[in-house]
């Protein structure tokens, strides 16, 4: 998550996972018992969803029709728009997984739909060519018709559904070597956001030196609307935030299928140097997370992001930091390194706690360089075995700071405080 001031930026990024919230379908009753027809109808329905994969996959708009209903009521139209979309998508790979029940219809709903009409709760993974090292799941209630022996997709409304990249109105892909753009409006538009993203892995792959496949995938709606439907949030909660990295960890704790989601209104007042710290943020905790296993507390993964977006641009800290050393003059700053809630947007002002941790990290690249830096990150976060737990990530910190730094987190806190009051009064 990358906040944001007038001016320059005062950035961070925040990782949420994958979602699969979905709204309460629109429903009547409990999913009926299983029995030998309904064991059947979710079988022929199986069946119908491989079709409607394949066909994606392969392109084949007339093999996608064919599992709709009607393809010139609104939902067909709307699942043409869908299959067109997902066509400009690189695919990987795109299936659907086993259908559930959903709760029933109604029974007026069920005779508006059309005959035997039943609701499926139907998940799906896919991935991104060239770009994701795995795969990301959604989800999405399909109400579904029989017709004659067959059984066709009717609607999409009875139930819940979280938006996907490729729901993303007037759908446009542009892409690069490192670079995967996918947004609303023109291709104008979007090679911006292109160039930043090729710069942001450049300069990411020069600090961050873990493999990490040096690729970044970016989702630009048009509205802030649009961005907070994409992650499944409430709109109000998306003020202070530039950009969100977004996406599920794996079995082996790294993440493969990272979505950086851009804020274009709060992006656009930015100034050119504040827009590359946002994606150069938000990037580095793509990077991040493809190589390491353990999370970190949030001052040291949202100060490290900060850390490489601010890398090379000269600016003063004071300068940057100016709101935290206001606080601090004014005998109201920390007195501890930032803790989660004070990251969260919803319940205070952010841009001071990544103030706070981006000069914490930054302390610790001006005594022991960027490679000790890089070195004391990646003790923290990863695991000695993969059958190891992840433990505490404020214990792990600790750990690091004494076995990486020579040091204790309260000895290194204390220094920190007496480096904001000097940067204060400076």
């Amino acid at each position: 998550m990358a906040a944001t001031l007038a001016g320059v930026a005062v950035l961070a990024a925040g990782c949420s996972s994958d979602p699969a919230a979905v709204a309460p379908p629109a429903a009547s009753s409990s999913p009926a018992p299983t029995t030998p027809d309904a064991l059947a109808r979710e079988s022929a329905l199986s069946d119908l969803l491989r079709a409607r994969a394949a066909a994606v996959l392969a392109r084949d708009r007339a093999g996608f029709t064919a599992t709709l209903d009607n393809p010139r009521s609104g939902f067909g139209l709307r699942q043409l728009e869908l299959f067109d979309n997902l066509s400009r998508l690189p695919l990987g790979t795109f299936a659907y997984g086993t259908p559930e029940p959903a709760p029933s219809l109604a029974a007026e709903r069920a005779a508006q739909v059309g005959p035997d009409a039943w609701v499926a709760r139907v998940s799906g993974r896919y991935s991104l060519a060239g770009y994701d090292a795995g795969q990301r799941s959604f989800e999405t209630h399909l109400t579904v018709v029989r017709r004659g022996s067959a059984w066709r997709l009717a609607d999409d409304s009875d139930g819940g559904s979280q938006p996907q990249l490729w729901d993303l109105p007037d759908l446009t892909v542009v892409r690069s070597r490192t670079t995967l753009v996918v947004g609303s409006g023109p291709a104008s538009r979007l090679r911006e956001y292109l160039r930043l993203g090729d710069e942001a892995v450049a300069r990411v792959s020069r600090v961050w030196t873990q493999p990490w496949g040096s690729r970044v995938v970016l989702v630009v709606p048009r509205t802030a609307a649009q961005m907070s439907r994409q992650l499944g949030q409430d709109a109000g909660s998306v003020g202070q935030v530039a950009a969100v990295t977004d996406g599920s960890l794996g079995a082996d704790g790294r993440a493969g299928a990272d979505r950086v989601v851009v804020n274009p209104e709060a992006l656009a007042r930015l100034q050119p140097a504040g827009r590359r710290v946002v994606i150069t943020h938000e990037t580095t905790h793509v990077a991040v997370r493809a190589s390491t296993t353990r999370p970190v507390p949030l001052w040291l993964s949202e100060g490290m992001a900060d850390y490489v977006g601010y890398s090379g641009l000269g600016l003063p800290r004071a300068r940057v930091a100016a709101e935290l050393l206001e606080r601090v003059r004014a005998g109201q700053g920390p007195t501890a390194l930032p803790s989660e809630g004070d990251f969260d947007p919803a319940t205070t002002t952010i841009a001071p706690s990544y103030n706070a941790a981006w000069l914490a990290v930054s302390l610790i690249a001006d005594r022991h360089g960027s490679k000790g830096l890089v070195r004391f990150y990646t003790h923290a976060a990863t695991l000695e075995s993969a059958q190891d737990p992840p433990g505490d990530p404020a214990a792990n910190t600790e750990a690091a700071f004494r076995d990486v730094l020579g040091t204790t987190g309260s000895a290194f806190t204390r220094d920190w405080l007496g480096y904001l009051r000097a940067l204060a009064r400076s």
